[in-house]
């Protein structure tokens, strides 16, 4: 199942558990795929070097650059969407996330992101929290046995 997953849940799931966690572990053992590209990972890159973080990194005993490594090698890399759309006004970095679920046929888009929640649904692709994306996932993973 591919899906596009964005910053803050990327984040959250690199640095803490819940929901935002088993996401990437299924990531990492191959039942999820996801979607970045190279701007979506800059922004990753740059939000994991806050301040904010560093102690939750000390506590970790890692770096933001061994974490963002961790990130890259679980992701599949796709270009540049060819068209941005300007759906998400109040914040238009957060349409990148919208283009590339479509150009790339995702099914989900995770969000914590109220400006992608409150569309919950983009061009049939559901925008889901993290939560809900376990419970989906949960429900796909068991049927597959």
């Amino acid at each position: 199942m591919k899906v596009v997953a964005d910053t803050n849940v990327v984040v959250s799931g690199l640095l803490w558990g819940g929901p935002p966690n088993r996401i990437l572990r299924w990531v990492r053992d191959g039942l999820l795929e996801i979607i970045v590209c190279e701007e979506t990972t800059a922004e990753v890159r740059r939000v994991i070097q806050y301040k904010r973080f560093s102690k939750r990194l000390s506590d970790l005993d890692t770096s933001s650059n061994e974490v963002f490594s961790y990130f890259m090698n679980l992701v599949t890399f796709a270009s540049t969407p060819g068209s941005i759309p300007e759906v998400i006004k109040a914040d238009l970095f957060d349409n990148i996330f919208l283009a590339l679920a479509s150009e790339n046929s995702a099914q989900l888009i995770i969000s914590g992101d109220k400006h992608l929640l409150d569309l919950g649904t983009y061009k049939d692709i559901e925008i889901v929290t993290p939560s809900e994306a376990s419970r989906v996932i949960e429900t796909l993973v068991t049927y597959r046995g």
